[in-house]
């Protein structure tokens, strides 16, 4: 690829399974920065999304060349299709009229939009799907963390009906995995895989020197795996330390909120807006984000690294190359208490700020991630399909 001369004329679809934006630290980071660093390099984004409550916004809207809206079918009918429910509550009739109006590659984003990959009418048409996880396996681990006998079931059949349905990658010309473990996985099964890091807000490090003055955890806290090491987090560490610790994320449970309330130096932080979480991250001393199980790759763990100081993780996360020697590992909740009380006493240093500057440049970079799915979108000289 050469210059934006060449990209001004390519046209690609991308199919979201929501509306990309806000870009809040919950979700959605990969695709709104995709698109705006696609965007950024002459590509004309025809976007597509599914909506079930996210505003539109004219800022998405200004990055895409034409924005359409579907809306996603739930029901308690769906649950008995053979069709994973994340797939089949995507399915769209004018989505398919709209992609057949055009001949441009098509990106569905993540498995839950690929209902149309194998439709006749779309079968000589270089496609592409991002994915974030292996699907059957997010749900099982989301399973084995769910107490609530209904969600359990749900989630176990999930889990089934995605790993056989997973079959559909075969009609892709390349998949896209987010983290080089799922990769491993991809490239054995239909070897067509090629990894790509995921999109990101960060052109350089925010990191501060100096020290901080509380440890953070944060994410999505409507997930079991956050509002569970939540929980185990003020229990075992937060409420055993005397420095202040703050868990900020998206709609906490109620359980939370009152357990932290018992404890001074425990804040909980209800849906902080995209300003207000960087401030947060920026000014921790500590980011404590452990994970129960190594699925795809934890875009938090991204952005704390561009924009915060420590990080303090367990062996699951440690797992994500190649930035696993910017980690401070501990597993046992004894070793993670004497981690954070060495850490909080230890100031972010420029040289630690340049190592973490080298590996996130040649592992992140987000124009050149940007450069490697147009060669691969555009790029006519081969294919992907083993």
């Amino acid at each position: 690829m050469k210059g934006k001369r060449q990209t001004m004329n390519m046209n690609l679809n991308i199919i979201s399974l929501n509306v990309p934006y806000p870009p809040d630290y919950g979700g959605m980071i990969d695709t709104y920065y995709r698109i705006h660093s696609l965007h950024n390099l002459g590509v004309r984004v025809h976007l597509h999304c599914f909506e079930y409550g996210r505003q539109h916004s004219k800022e998405l809207e200004s990055l895409c060349e034409t924005t359409c809206y579907y809306p996603r079918k739930s029901g308690l009918l769906r649950q008995f299709s053979t069709i994973p429910y994340i797939v089949s509550s995507r399915k769209s009739e004018i989505l398919l009229d709209n992609l057949i109006r055009n001949d441009y590659p098509i990106l569905f984003d993540g498995l839950h939009s690929t209902f149309f990959i194998n439709h006749p009418a779309l079968s000589n048409r270089k496609k592409l799907v991002r994915l974030h996880n292996i699907e059957h396996k997010y749900y099982h681990a989301l399973a084995d963390n769910e107490k609530n006998f209904l969600k359990k079931g749900y989630f176990l059949i999930e889990s089934a009906k995605l790993k056989r349905y997973e079959k559909v990658l075969r009609e892709a010309d390349y998949i896209l995995p987010i983290s080089v473990s799922d990769h491993e996985y991809f490239i054995n099964e239909y070897h067509n895989s090629i990894c790509m890091a995921p999109f990101h807000p960060f052109y350089e490090l925010k990191s501060l020197t100096g020290t901080g003055e509380y440890v953070i955890f944060h994410g999505d806290l409507s997930v079991n795996e956050n509002y569970l090491i939540s929980d185990s987090l003020i229990s075992n560490v937060f409420s055993k330390i005397p420095y202040k610790c703050i868990i900020a994320g998206k709609d906490p449970p109620g359980f939370i909120k009152t357990h932290a309330s018992r404890y001074s130096n425990i804040l909980v932080i209800s849906n902080p807006d995209n300003d207000q979480m960087t401030k947060l991250i920026v000014n921790a001393q500590i980011h404590i984000l452990p994970a129960l199980a190594a699925n795809g790759f934890k875009l938090k763990l991204l952005m704390a690294l561009y924009a915060g100081r420590h990080c303090l993780v367990n062996p699951v996360v440690e797992e994500y190359a190649p930035v696993k020697n910017l980690f401070h590992v501990a597993n046992t909740n004894a070793e993670i208490l004497n981690t954070i009380h060495m850490l909080m006493k230890e100031p972010f240093t420029y040289e630690m700020i340049l190592e973490r500057q080298r590996v996130l440049s040649e592992n992140f970079d987000v124009r050149n991630n940007a450069m490697k799915l147009i060669e691969l979108a555009f790029n006519d000289s081969s294919k992907g399909k083993g």
